[in-house]
């Protein structure tokens, strides 16, 4: 017998997170670009950001064109490299009610690339659209929430931690966008138990 699924977070209804999402109205939208193996992975965190924020969307696809991504805004790229800016350049404000005042003039469309650094390298690689973008490099000191990926880069955020953290910048809010994370919490601590706490600790320590 197959299993009853969420329509919304796609889940199964034993472990669907729809009943810990808040609405958030962000200034700055955000247009994630979806490689279509994390579109399979069922505790992907991309999902958790469109049905969180009011201003998302959420395309699946490798090979980006202006024409396809349909922005109607100036955009910036999410994503480390040469000659990419800071989240500082976007926003130099110093205080929470001028950030708001200018943000009705520099609002941009926020883009981040939602697969693995091999994947998303090849997106951008195949997109002169994406390529021709300013970037901008996130420079994060805390450790990933993230407990059940692997990665080489200690401060390798999923895609969920690297929009809060650049929402929250910019906007100089920081807790505006914790329900997202506590969203992501639930959904980790639901899949860990699922797994049990041996086979977590062996595939992926203490």
């Amino acid at each position: 017998m197959k299993r009853s699924s969420c329509s919304q977070c796609n889940r199964p209804s034993s472990v669907c997170y729809c009943h810990t999402i808040k609405r958030i109205n962000n200034h700055w939208p955000v247009h994630i670009l979806q490689h279509p193996h994390e579109s399979k992975h069922a505790i992907g965190t991309a999902n958790i950001v469109k049905l969180s924020l009011a201003k998302c969307k959420l395309q699946v696809g490798e090979d980006f064109s202006c024409e396809s991504l349909a922005i109607d805004h100036q955009a910036v790229l999410i994503y480390p490299g040469e000659g990419a800016g800071s989240l500082e350049s976007l926003s130099t404000h110093t205080s929470q009610a001028q950030a708001q005042v200018a943000q009705i003039h520099q609002v941009k469309t926020l883009i981040f690339l939602d697969a693995s650094w091999r994947k998303s390298y090849r997106m951008l690689m195949e997109s002169p659209y994406l390529q021709a973008l300013p970037k901008i490099a996130l420079h994060p000191t805390q450790v990933s929430r993230y407990q059940i990926r692997k990665s080489k880069y200690p401060h390798s955020l999923s895609t969920l931690e690297a929009v809060v953290h650049t929402l929250a910048n910019l906007e100089q809010d920081e807790e505006k966008y914790l329900p997202l994370l506590q969203s992501m919490d639930w959904m980790i601590e639901k899949q860990i138990e699922l797994m049990g706490e041996d086979v977590f600790k062996r595939n992926y320590g203490e």
